[in-house]
């Protein structure tokens, strides 16, 4: 599953997350230079290890735009992750691995923080569901066990804490997905889930409280970025939260990218109270 669905005005041709929204020179190297003032000024502040599926996009843009002012990160990012895919070692992404491979053995100084579940809310505990002859339900149980599971291994590892965060919600309405020339590889994967984005954010309000649920359990930060992205007058994702490109389902980078460097950083400063 690729992070970058074809560009409707322009066939055959892979719109970019970031197309149209580029950072400038001065703003990205003004943000090194905060990062590398803040590590001479703040040598015991932690770094953040960012890992999840596409949905880092946004954090990333932040990131590189300066939004996180001194807090350094890092990134693992792997298109089409799954929290239920962490079950498997061989899994189609190899996400385990990787996440694996960026974290163990315990890294001193370093605080792990996860953004995945929107690929399973989106497309996978539907299209398993159908697949299987089983529940959304039961599917939504496999994953947040799979995910869970992981986030135990890393805290029996050596971890303090991990930051867990809400699975993005759904910003593809109905029937965004029906044009022809939008049928990339990630729209038609998802197109084939028929399930409303009503319904999406329904499952994903379920996961989030599963997720939030199992944190809370074990004293575990839990970034939620929900109240801020659902408009109250639809229940669901608010406009300006949606990417440009209607078949794209990633957050805004602007308008997501900015409230993850606010609630991240938020989250990080909790730690040391």
């Amino acid at each position: 599953m690729t992070d970058e669905p074809t560009d409707p005005g322009a066939p055959g041709r892979k719109a970019r997350y970031r197309e149209g929204f580029e950072i400038p020179a001065t703003a990205r190297v003004g943000a090194a230079v905060r990062r590398a003032v803040g590590r001479i000024l703040a040598p015991r502040r932690p770094m953040l290890s960012i890992c999840g599926d596409s949905h880092l996009l946004p954090i990333e843009y932040a990131y590189k735009a300066g939004w996180f002012g001194p807090v350094r990160c890092r990134f693992r990012r792997v298109g089409g992750a799954t929290a239920v895919g962490l079950r498997h070692p061989t899994s189609k992404t190899e996400a385990l691995t990787i996440f694996r491979r960026a974290l163990l053995p315990a890294r001193p100084g370093v605080v792990p923080v996860f953004q995945l579940g929107e690929v399973d809310c989106g497309f996978v505990i539907w299209h398993r569901a159908a697949k299987y002859g089983e529940s959304v339900e039961a599917q939504l149980d496999a994953s947040v066990a799979a995910y869970i599971t992981f986030v135990d291994e890393l805290r029996a590892a050596g971890y303090p804490t991990v930051i867990l965060t809400a699975a993005t919600v759904p910003t593809i309405v109905d029937g965004a997905l029906d044009r022809p020339e939008s049928a990339g590889e990630v729209a038609l994967l998802r197109a084939s889930v028929t399930a409303s984005l009503a319904e999406r954010t329904a499952l994903t309000a379920r996961y989030n409280e599963r997720l939030r649920s199992a944190a809370a359990a074990r004293g575990l930060p839990f970034v939620d970025l929900t109240p801020d992205l659902i408009d109250p007058s639809t229940g669901v994702v608010a406009d300006r939260f949606r990417h440009v490109r209607a078949e794209d389902h990633h957050l805004h980078p602007v308008e997501g990218g900015r409230l993850w460097a606010r609630r991240l950083t938020e989250a990080l400063a909790s730690l040391s109270r």
